[in-house]
Protein backbone atom coordinates (compact mmCIF):
# COMPACT_ATOMS: atom_id res chain seq x y z
CA UNK A 1 0.00 0.00 0.00
CA UNK A 2 1.18 3.37 -0.76
CA UNK A 3 2.31 5.63 1.97
CA UNK A 4 -0.54 8.36 3.22
CA UNK A 5 0.06 11.80 3.09
CA UNK A 6 -0.96 14.24 5.37
CA UNK A 7 -4.42 15.30 4.53
CA UNK A 8 -4.52 17.18 2.25
CA UNK A 9 -1.23 18.18 1.57
CA UNK A 10 -0.87 21.61 0.24
CA UNK A 11 2.00 22.50 -2.59
CA UNK A 12 3.04 25.92 -3.63
CA UNK A 13 4.24 25.96 -7.23
CA UNK A 14 6.21 28.35 -8.15
CA UNK A 15 7.51 29.55 -11.58
CA UNK A 16 9.35 32.26 -13.27
CA UNK A 17 6.82 33.15 -16.19
CA UNK A 18 4.18 31.24 -17.96
CA UNK A 19 6.01 32.10 -21.61
CA UNK A 20 5.18 29.31 -24.16
CA UNK A 21 7.40 26.74 -24.00
CA UNK A 22 7.71 23.04 -22.24
CA UNK A 23 8.10 24.40 -18.75
CA UNK A 24 4.84 26.26 -18.58
CA UNK A 25 2.90 23.60 -20.24
CA UNK A 26 4.85 20.94 -17.93
CA UNK A 27 3.42 23.29 -14.56
CA UNK A 28 0.35 23.46 -16.32
CA UNK A 29 -0.57 19.74 -16.15
CA UNK A 30 0.48 19.50 -12.70
CA UNK A 31 -1.71 22.45 -12.03
CA UNK A 32 -4.81 20.81 -13.34
CA UNK A 33 -3.90 17.41 -12.19
CA UNK A 34 -3.15 18.52 -8.55
CA UNK A 35 -5.90 20.18 -6.66
CA UNK A 36 -8.02 20.58 -3.52
CA UNK A 37 -9.68 18.48 -1.94
CA UNK A 38 -6.61 16.00 -1.92
CA UNK A 39 -3.86 18.87 -2.85
CA UNK A 40 -4.63 22.20 -2.42
CA UNK A 41 -2.21 24.28 -4.42
CA UNK A 42 -1.00 27.56 -4.66
CA UNK A 43 0.30 29.01 -8.05
CA UNK A 44 2.51 31.87 -8.15
CA UNK A 45 4.34 33.29 -11.60
CA UNK A 46 6.11 36.11 -12.80
CA UNK A 47 5.02 37.58 -16.21
CA UNK A 48 6.10 36.85 -19.77
CA UNK A 49 8.41 39.07 -21.56
CA UNK A 50 6.68 40.72 -24.23
CA UNK A 51 8.25 39.02 -27.23
CA UNK A 52 7.41 35.55 -25.57
CA UNK A 53 4.18 35.01 -25.67
CA UNK A 54 1.59 33.91 -22.58
CA UNK A 55 0.77 30.40 -22.48
CA UNK A 56 -2.40 30.74 -21.10
CA UNK A 57 -3.39 32.80 -23.43
CA UNK A 58 -1.88 31.23 -26.72
CA UNK A 59 -2.27 27.38 -25.79
CA UNK A 60 -4.32 26.94 -22.68
CA UNK A 61 -7.20 29.51 -22.04
CA UNK A 62 -9.56 27.74 -20.37
CA UNK A 63 -6.63 26.16 -17.86
CA UNK A 64 -5.91 27.74 -14.18
CA UNK A 65 -4.06 31.13 -14.41
CA UNK A 66 -1.48 31.46 -11.91
CA UNK A 67 -1.49 34.69 -9.03
CA UNK A 68 1.30 36.78 -10.31
CA UNK A 69 4.50 38.02 -8.15
CA UNK A 70 5.18 41.13 -10.01
CA UNK A 71 8.73 41.31 -9.31
CA UNK A 72 9.40 38.05 -9.78
CA UNK A 73 11.68 38.43 -13.50
CA UNK A 74 13.74 36.56 -15.25
CA UNK A 75 16.65 39.67 -15.48
CA UNK A 76 18.91 39.97 -12.40
CA UNK A 77 17.99 43.44 -10.39
CA UNK A 78 18.47 43.36 -6.51
CA UNK A 79 15.85 45.43 -5.37
CA UNK A 80 13.13 43.69 -7.65
CA UNK A 81 14.05 40.08 -6.49
CA UNK A 82 14.38 41.48 -2.80
CA UNK A 83 10.69 42.80 -3.46
CA UNK A 84 10.02 39.39 -4.73
CA UNK A 85 11.04 37.27 -2.10
CA UNK A 86 9.44 39.30 0.43
CA UNK A 87 6.15 38.31 -1.78
CA UNK A 88 6.63 34.62 -1.87
CA UNK A 89 7.31 34.69 2.10
CA UNK A 90 4.00 36.20 2.55
CA UNK A 91 1.98 33.95 0.46
CA UNK A 92 4.03 30.85 1.94
CA UNK A 93 3.24 31.99 5.25
CA UNK A 94 -0.75 32.25 4.34
CA UNK A 95 -0.41 28.84 2.74
CA UNK A 96 1.87 27.27 5.32
CA UNK A 97 2.46 24.39 2.36
CA UNK A 98 4.37 20.84 2.78
CA UNK A 99 5.60 21.23 -0.58
CA UNK A 100 7.24 24.17 -2.81
CA UNK A 101 8.04 22.82 -6.03
CA UNK A 102 9.99 25.29 -8.03
CA UNK A 103 10.84 25.46 -12.14
CA UNK A 104 13.14 27.87 -13.71
CA UNK A 105 16.51 29.33 -11.95
CA UNK A 106 14.79 32.67 -11.06
CA UNK A 107 12.01 31.26 -9.19
CA UNK A 108 13.92 28.04 -8.11
CA UNK A 109 16.14 30.27 -6.10
CA UNK A 110 13.78 32.97 -4.41
CA UNK A 111 11.74 30.23 -3.76
CA UNK A 112 14.23 27.49 -2.16
CA UNK A 113 15.31 30.72 -0.14
CA UNK A 114 11.50 31.73 0.92
CA UNK A 115 10.94 27.97 1.69
CA UNK A 116 14.25 28.49 4.12
CA UNK A 117 12.86 31.75 5.57
CA UNK A 118 8.97 30.25 6.00
CA UNK A 119 10.44 26.89 7.20
CA UNK A 120 8.83 24.65 4.67
CA UNK A 121 9.14 20.86 5.48
CA UNK A 122 9.87 19.64 1.66
CA UNK A 123 11.20 21.47 -1.06
CA UNK A 124 11.69 20.39 -4.77
CA UNK A 125 13.19 22.23 -7.94
CA UNK A 126 12.61 21.09 -11.30
CA UNK A 127 16.02 21.76 -14.26
CA UNK A 128 13.99 22.28 -17.62
CA UNK A 129 17.64 22.73 -19.22
CA UNK A 130 20.80 23.72 -18.09
CA UNK A 131 21.72 27.05 -18.29
CA UNK A 132 25.01 26.85 -18.39
CA UNK A 133 25.44 25.74 -21.49
CA UNK A 134 24.22 27.45 -25.13
CA UNK A 135 23.10 30.36 -23.68
CA UNK A 136 25.07 33.69 -23.40
CA UNK A 137 26.72 34.44 -20.25
CA UNK A 138 29.26 37.10 -18.73
CA UNK A 139 31.56 35.11 -16.62
CA UNK A 140 31.37 37.02 -13.44
CA UNK A 141 27.27 36.18 -13.94
CA UNK A 142 27.49 32.54 -14.53
CA UNK A 143 29.96 32.15 -11.63
CA UNK A 144 27.27 33.53 -9.52
CA UNK A 145 24.28 31.80 -10.84
CA UNK A 146 26.27 28.79 -10.46
CA UNK A 147 27.15 29.32 -7.14
CA UNK A 148 23.59 30.10 -6.25
CA UNK A 149 22.25 26.82 -7.70
CA UNK A 150 24.91 24.96 -5.61
CA UNK A 151 23.60 26.50 -2.21
CA UNK A 152 20.17 26.72 -3.54
CA UNK A 153 20.49 22.58 -3.88
CA UNK A 154 21.55 22.10 -0.09
CA UNK A 155 18.41 23.28 0.71
CA UNK A 156 16.21 21.24 -1.35
CA UNK A 157 15.13 17.39 -0.94
CA UNK A 158 15.03 16.74 -4.57
CA UNK A 159 16.60 17.64 -7.57
CA UNK A 160 14.55 16.85 -10.75
CA UNK A 161 16.02 16.90 -14.27
CA UNK A 162 14.01 15.37 -17.41
CA UNK A 163 16.44 13.59 -18.60
CA UNK A 164 19.47 11.40 -17.27
CA UNK A 165 21.94 12.79 -19.25
CA UNK A 166 20.71 16.93 -17.95
CA UNK A 167 21.08 15.33 -14.51
CA UNK A 168 24.86 14.21 -15.55
CA UNK A 169 25.49 18.07 -16.67
CA UNK A 170 24.25 19.65 -13.70
CA UNK A 171 25.97 17.02 -11.47
CA UNK A 172 29.22 17.55 -13.07
CA UNK A 173 28.59 21.08 -12.08
CA UNK A 174 28.39 20.46 -8.18
CA UNK A 175 24.84 21.01 -8.01
CA UNK A 176 23.40 18.81 -5.32
CA UNK A 177 24.54 14.98 -4.59
CA UNK A 178 23.84 12.33 -6.83
CA UNK A 179 21.23 11.28 -4.14
CA UNK A 180 19.17 14.22 -4.23
CA UNK A 181 18.84 13.26 -8.50
CA UNK A 182 15.57 12.09 -10.07
CA UNK A 183 14.95 11.87 -13.59
CA UNK A 184 11.01 12.45 -14.11
CA UNK A 185 10.66 12.58 -18.21
CA UNK A 186 7.97 15.78 -19.39
CA UNK A 187 4.71 14.16 -20.41
CA UNK A 188 2.05 16.12 -22.59
CA UNK A 189 -1.88 15.63 -23.31
CA UNK A 190 -1.55 14.34 -26.89
CA UNK A 191 -4.29 13.87 -28.50
CA UNK A 192 -5.07 17.21 -29.75
CA UNK A 193 -2.68 17.00 -32.12
CA UNK A 194 -3.07 13.69 -34.32
CA UNK A 195 -6.18 13.98 -37.10
CA UNK A 196 -8.02 11.91 -39.94
CA UNK A 197 -6.18 12.15 -43.08
CA UNK A 198 -8.72 14.73 -44.62
CA UNK A 199 -7.91 16.93 -41.92
CA UNK A 200 -4.10 16.88 -41.91
CA UNK A 201 -4.88 17.66 -46.03
CA UNK A 202 -7.05 20.68 -45.22
CA UNK A 203 -4.28 21.90 -42.45
CA UNK A 204 -1.82 21.69 -45.24
CA UNK A 205 -4.03 23.32 -48.06
CA UNK A 206 -4.80 26.46 -45.07
CA UNK A 207 -1.51 26.97 -44.10
CA UNK A 208 -0.28 27.06 -47.77
CA UNK A 209 -3.40 29.46 -48.79
CA UNK A 210 -2.32 31.77 -46.24
CA UNK A 211 1.48 32.00 -47.62
CA UNK A 212 0.08 32.63 -50.84
CA UNK A 213 2.02 29.26 -51.92
CA UNK A 214 1.01 26.38 -54.60
CA UNK A 215 -0.94 24.12 -52.87
CA UNK A 216 2.15 21.07 -53.24
CA UNK A 217 5.11 23.74 -52.06
CA UNK A 218 7.34 21.64 -49.79
CA UNK A 219 7.23 23.64 -46.28
CA UNK A 220 10.15 23.62 -43.73
CA UNK A 221 8.68 24.25 -40.47
CA UNK A 222 10.01 25.58 -37.24
CA UNK A 223 8.08 26.31 -33.71
CA UNK A 224 10.53 28.02 -31.15
CA UNK A 225 11.74 30.92 -29.23
CA UNK A 226 13.32 32.95 -31.33
CA UNK A 227 15.96 32.96 -28.77
CA UNK A 228 20.35 32.66 -29.97
CA UNK A 229 20.06 28.86 -28.15
CA UNK A 230 17.45 27.74 -30.62
CA UNK A 231 20.16 27.98 -33.27
CA UNK A 232 17.66 29.02 -35.95
CA UNK A 233 20.39 31.22 -37.78
CA UNK A 234 21.99 27.70 -38.83
CA UNK A 235 19.06 26.55 -40.09
CA UNK A 236 18.74 30.04 -42.39
CA UNK A 237 22.63 29.16 -43.40
CA UNK A 238 21.36 25.72 -44.62
CA UNK A 239 18.32 27.28 -46.52
CA UNK A 240 20.15 27.34 -50.03
CA UNK A 241 21.71 24.32 -49.71
CA UNK A 242 18.35 22.88 -49.37
CA UNK A 243 16.99 25.21 -51.86
CA UNK A 244 19.49 24.08 -54.64
CA UNK A 245 18.39 20.09 -53.63
CA UNK A 246 14.31 20.64 -53.94
CA UNK A 247 13.94 24.37 -55.45
CA UNK A 248 10.52 24.56 -54.56
CA UNK A 249 10.98 24.43 -50.67
CA UNK A 250 9.63 27.37 -48.24
CA UNK A 251 10.07 27.72 -44.31
CA UNK A 252 7.95 28.73 -42.31
CA UNK A 253 9.22 30.43 -38.90
CA UNK A 254 6.18 30.32 -35.95
CA UNK A 255 7.38 32.19 -32.56
CA UNK A 256 8.69 35.51 -31.40
CA UNK A 257 11.50 36.37 -28.79
CA UNK A 258 15.13 38.54 -28.92
CA UNK A 259 16.16 37.13 -32.00
CA UNK A 260 13.80 37.80 -34.30
CA UNK A 261 14.77 41.27 -35.49
CA UNK A 262 18.38 39.28 -36.08
CA UNK A 263 17.24 36.40 -38.13
CA UNK A 264 14.99 38.74 -40.43
CA UNK A 265 17.91 40.54 -40.70
CA UNK A 266 20.04 37.71 -41.97
CA UNK A 267 16.89 36.54 -44.31
CA UNK A 268 17.10 39.86 -45.90
CA UNK A 269 21.25 39.68 -46.69
CA UNK A 270 20.63 36.06 -47.46
CA UNK A 271 18.38 37.19 -50.38
CA UNK A 272 15.52 34.62 -48.79
CA UNK A 273 12.63 37.20 -48.14
CA UNK A 274 10.68 35.40 -50.49
CA UNK A 275 11.45 32.19 -49.11
CA UNK A 276 11.14 32.28 -45.78
CA UNK A 277 7.93 33.41 -43.20
CA UNK A 278 7.59 34.71 -39.82
CA UNK A 279 4.67 34.04 -38.38
CA UNK A 280 5.08 35.22 -34.78
CA UNK A 281 3.06 33.73 -31.86
CA UNK A 282 1.06 31.28 -32.94
CA UNK A 283 -2.03 29.17 -31.33
CA UNK A 284 -2.90 26.67 -33.55
CA UNK A 285 0.44 24.74 -33.63
CA UNK A 286 -1.12 21.35 -34.08
CA UNK A 287 -2.30 22.46 -37.83
CA UNK A 288 0.90 23.81 -38.20
CA UNK A 289 2.70 20.66 -37.41
CA UNK A 290 0.75 18.71 -39.79
CA UNK A 291 1.19 21.22 -42.09
CA UNK A 292 4.97 21.07 -42.34
CA UNK A 293 7.13 18.81 -44.54
CA UNK A 294 9.79 18.73 -42.10
CA UNK A 295 10.22 20.02 -38.26
CA UNK A 296 13.43 21.49 -38.00
CA UNK A 297 14.91 22.13 -34.57
CA UNK A 298 18.86 23.01 -34.95
CA UNK A 299 19.34 23.66 -30.69
CA UNK A 300 22.54 24.30 -29.43
CA UNK A 301 21.15 23.66 -26.24
CA UNK A 302 17.61 21.74 -25.11
CA UNK A 303 16.53 20.01 -22.11
CA UNK A 304 12.96 17.99 -23.04
CA UNK A 305 11.97 19.94 -25.87
CA UNK A 306 8.16 20.21 -26.21
CA UNK A 307 8.13 21.84 -29.44
CA UNK A 308 9.45 17.88 -30.58
CA UNK A 309 6.90 16.09 -29.01
CA UNK A 310 4.29 17.79 -30.20
CA UNK A 311 5.42 17.57 -33.98
CA UNK A 312 6.10 13.54 -33.71
CA UNK A 313 2.75 13.33 -31.68
CA UNK A 314 1.09 15.49 -34.82
CA UNK A 315 3.40 12.41 -36.80
CA UNK A 316 5.81 15.55 -38.31
CA UNK A 317 9.05 14.20 -39.80
CA UNK A 318 11.73 15.74 -37.58
CA UNK A 319 15.22 16.74 -37.77
CA UNK A 320 16.69 18.30 -34.75
CA UNK A 321 20.35 18.69 -33.26
CA UNK A 322 21.46 15.75 -31.13
CA UNK A 323 21.62 18.20 -28.06
CA UNK A 324 20.54 17.55 -24.53
CA UNK A 325 17.44 15.31 -24.21
CA UNK A 326 16.52 15.19 -28.00
CA UNK A 327 18.11 12.08 -28.88
CA UNK A 328 15.31 10.38 -26.39
CA UNK A 329 12.10 11.65 -28.55
CA UNK A 330 14.15 11.31 -32.21
CA UNK A 331 15.74 8.26 -32.04
CA UNK A 332 17.71 8.30 -35.31
CA UNK A 333 16.69 7.01 -38.26
CA UNK A 334 13.25 5.62 -37.06
CA UNK A 335 11.27 8.96 -35.93
CA UNK A 336 13.77 11.54 -37.58
CA UNK A 337 17.31 12.17 -37.96
CA UNK A 338 19.98 14.03 -35.66
CA UNK A 339 22.40 16.15 -36.64
CA UNK A 340 25.69 17.93 -34.87
CA UNK A 341 25.06 21.41 -33.54
CA UNK A 342 26.00 24.02 -35.53
CA UNK A 343 26.41 22.17 -38.50
CA UNK A 344 24.16 23.65 -41.47
CA UNK A 345 25.72 21.36 -43.99
CA UNK A 346 24.65 18.45 -42.32
CA UNK A 347 21.61 20.05 -41.36
CA UNK A 348 20.58 20.60 -44.91
CA UNK A 349 21.65 16.90 -45.68
CA UNK A 350 19.30 15.78 -43.67
CA UNK A 351 16.57 18.37 -44.57
CA UNK A 352 16.98 17.28 -47.85
CA UNK A 353 16.54 13.79 -47.11
CA UNK A 354 13.33 14.28 -45.40
CA UNK A 355 11.71 16.41 -48.43
CA UNK A 356 13.01 13.84 -50.77
CA UNK A 357 11.80 10.75 -49.09
CA UNK A 358 8.33 10.67 -48.57
CA UNK A 359 7.93 6.85 -48.02
CA UNK A 360 10.64 7.28 -45.36
CA UNK A 361 9.34 10.32 -44.05
CA UNK A 362 6.04 9.15 -43.21
CA UNK A 363 7.26 5.95 -41.30
CA UNK A 364 9.21 8.55 -39.18
CA UNK A 365 6.03 10.19 -38.44
CA UNK A 366 4.04 6.87 -37.29
CA UNK A 367 6.77 5.85 -35.63
CA UNK A 368 6.91 9.45 -33.62
CA UNK A 369 3.34 9.54 -32.89
CA UNK A 370 3.10 5.91 -31.59
CA UNK A 371 6.44 6.46 -29.45
CA UNK A 372 5.22 9.71 -27.83
CA UNK A 373 1.90 8.46 -26.89
CA UNK A 374 3.16 5.37 -25.14
CA UNK A 375 6.33 7.17 -23.69
CA UNK A 376 5.52 10.84 -23.28
CA UNK A 377 2.06 10.92 -22.15
CA UNK A 378 0.41 13.45 -19.18
CA UNK A 379 -1.18 10.33 -17.44
CA UNK A 380 2.98 9.14 -16.78
CA UNK A 381 3.86 12.67 -15.88
CA UNK A 382 0.97 12.84 -13.08
CA UNK A 383 1.68 9.51 -12.18
CA UNK A 384 5.45 9.75 -11.89
CA UNK A 385 4.50 13.01 -9.81
CA UNK A 386 2.37 11.58 -7.44
CA UNK A 387 4.84 8.98 -6.56
CA UNK A 388 7.53 11.43 -5.41
CA UNK A 389 5.36 13.21 -3.35
CA UNK A 390 4.57 10.11 -1.00
CA UNK A 391 7.96 9.21 -1.10
CA UNK A 392 8.86 12.57 -0.01
CA UNK A 393 5.92 12.40 2.60
CA UNK A 394 7.30 9.20 3.83
CA UNK A 395 10.71 10.60 4.13
CA UNK A 396 9.65 13.64 5.93
CA UNK A 397 7.97 11.43 8.14
CA UNK A 398 10.74 9.66 9.73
Amino acid sequence: MPPRFESPFRIARVSTRPAVGGAAAHVALLVKHFHAPDFPTMFLSGCPERSEGDFYELRAPDERRPTTVPALRREPDIGRDVRALRDLVRHFRALRPHLVDTHLSKAGILGRFAARLTRVPLVMHTFHVNIFEGYSWNSPQRALYLRLEQVCARWSNRLICLSDDLGAELIGLGIGQPSQWQTIRLGLELDGFDATPEHRRNDREQLRRELALPSETPLVGVIARLAPVKGLKFLLDAAPAILNAVPRTHFVIAGDGPSRERLETQTREMNLSGRVHFLGMRADVAALYRAFDCMALPSLQEGTPISLIEALAARAPVVASDVGGVSLLVRHERTGLLVAPRDSDALAQAVVRVLKSPEESRHFGEEGRTQMCREWSATRLVEDHRALYARLWQESQR
